[in-house]
């Protein structure tokens, strides 16, 4: 049977003031929610990180924001800042430095104003992971899965840390709400939705693409009750969409570098630090080594020539290599999923201001959300509920950690379908003991009825 909106669902003789308190007191209690999850992340920040060091990725994503604020453009922040050297570039994906620059237009420039930002996306996150969970399974279930969403470290791990997963988090979140939507409602106005969430995802992290045709598609394809072409008409909103969405960064990669880049010119050193004898060997096997990509000698200095020579090293290894890829591919998949070294790799996610035991607690967390999110799945399932929304993210991070690398951050998009999952499954369990519990009240109070 097709799904229907939860408006249809409803009774309809409830007096519309008895829905309204009930929608006001959800909100009340998403807010809570949402002030303990920027606590949650600002404890974090100021408890475990502040002073933090700005080096690596988050140190690319700060300088690029306040360089694109500046009117430079979009150069390597490395180069300019330590050589005084203009070089264009793309190493990553807009969408993190595009959001961090909001704060830099009103003059909040500095590190910390950008980690705070951070948080204040992170926390958005988990109203966005409460609106899917209403929209998924009721209101009960939504304000199960923000109060997971606001302690998970899975979800807030990266916010204060500034990297591109807080972004990314977000824009699968959304995501994810407006596939709900769009098979709940089946109008072209949800049609854009999804495809604004999808081009946005793209912007935030290079392999998200893949949900183009992970998730976008078949679930279009897949709408109840519609024509064939009126699915397709609705797909084409999808494309035409994220593709207006994305021309503006891609035509401007392809009018400043020599070779053809799309979205990002990363791909290449990517793959030269996860490409080698140190990781597919020994200790390092499915991670990543910088002697690997320094191991290469005289790099183009131009970031597109620089991605064509990494890729094809990376490649030629590869194809030196192939019997041990299935290897690799797994260990990837296990570290990506902290079931392969997860301790090791607790001590390897330092190098990223990610506290130990902190990354110990997201694992062991991880462990017990999967538990519900089984029973989640079996829930849908019963329900009639279309579970692909929640299951492509994690299969596409997957298919890509194995193609890549093997690491806790990785997942990161994922865990908002890990943590809707997880309590799509404890919201039936607590369904079905209150259930029992009343009615069990009920025979007791019927006992007493019969015994007077």
């Amino acid at each position: 049977m097709p799904s229907r909106d939860r408006s249809e669902r409803r009774p309809r003789h409830r007096p519309a003031e008895v829905i309204v308190d009930g929608r006001r007191r959800w909100w009340i209690a998403i807010t809570v929610i949402a002030a303990v999850a920027l606590a949650v992340r600002l404890g974090f920040l100021f408890g475990s990180l502040y002073p933090m060091k700005i080096a690596g990725d988050a140190y690319y994503y700060h300088h690029a924001a306040n360089l694109f604020v500046d009117g430079r453009g979009w150069p390597n922040p490395y180069v300019l800042i330590d050589r005084d050297t203009y070089l264009p570039d793309a190493q990553h994906p807009p969408l993190t430095s595009l959001l961090l620059a909001i704060p830099s237009l009103v003059g909040l420039r500095t590190f910390l104003d950008h980690q705070i930002f951070s948080c204040l996306l992170g926390t958005l996150s988990v109203v966005v992971v409460g609106l899917a969970g209403r929209r998924i399974a009721g209101p009960a279930t939504g304000l199960i899965a923000a109060a997971i969403a606001a302690v998970y470290p899975g979800m807030w791990l990266s916010d204060p840390v500034l990297m591109s997963e807080t972004p990314a988090i977000l824009s699968c979140t959304l995501l994810i709400l407006a596939s709900y939507r769009l098979w709940n409602r089946r109008r072209p106005l949800d049609a854009v939705w999804v495809g604004a969430a999808l081009a946005a995802a793209m912007l935030a992290r290079t392999e998200l693409a893949l949900l183009a045709l992970a998730l976008v598609t078949p679930i279009v394809l897949r709408l109840p009750t519609l024509t064939w072409a009126h699915r397709l008409r609705l797909l084409v909103a999808c494309a035409a969409t994220s593709a207006l969405l994305i021309a503006p960064w891609v035509g401007y990669n392809l009018s400043r570098f020599d070779e053809p880049e799309f979205i990002s010119s990363g791909l290449g050193v990517t793959l030269a630090v996860t490409h080698c004898d140190d990781t597919y060997h020994g200790p390092q096997l499915g991670w990543w080594s910088l002697a690997c990509a320094n191991s290469l000698r005289n790099p183009p200095a131009e970031a597109s020539q620089r991605d064509r020579f990494f890729r094809e090293a990376a490649f030629h290894y590869i194809e030196k290599n192939s019997d041990r890829l299935p290897t690799v591919a797994a260990a990837r998949l296990g570290r990506t999923w902290a079931v392969y070294r997860p301790w090791q790799q607790a001590r390897f996610d330092t190098l990223e201001e990610r506290p130990e035991t902190v990354s110990r607690i997201g694992s062991v967390s991880l462990w017990c959300l999967a538990a519900f999110g089984i029973g989640g799945l079996v829930v849908l399932r019963r329900r009639r509920t279309p579970a692909l929304p929640l299951l492509a993210t994690p299969i596409v991070l997957s298919l890509a950690s194995m193609m890549i690398y093997g690491t806790t951050r990785f997942r990161a998009a994922a865990e908002p379908s890990v943590v809707l999952l997880a309590a799509v499954g404890l919201g039936a369990l607590l369904s079905t003991a209150l259930a029992r519990r009343q009615n069990a009240a009920r025979t007791r109070t019927a006992t007493r009825q019969l015994l007077d």
